[in-house]
């Protein structure tokens, strides 16, 4: 049985994966006391996070386009 449309659902999923990923890199920037790589690895994060919301949005409208059309 295929899963239902959650799109923002799918956005979170992705965000705790990006987590997963990135934590690394922040973990290791704050514990080098690297303010600099510390905030390169924040903004990374929050971009990608922020993506994967955008991208969640975009999906959400074109999958209720077409099930409004139809």
């Amino acid at each position: 049985m295929p899963r239902p449309f959650e799109p923002y659902a799918d956005a979170l999923r992705t965000a705790r994966e990006i987590v997963r990923e990135q934590a690394g890199t922040l973990v290791e920037a704050a514990v080098q006391k690297d303010s600099q790589a510390y905030d390169e690895a924040c903004n990374g994060l929050v971009v990608r996070i922020a993506q994967a919301i955008v991208d969640a949005g975009e999906v959400a409208s074109g999958y209720r386009r077409d099930h409004e059309a139809a």
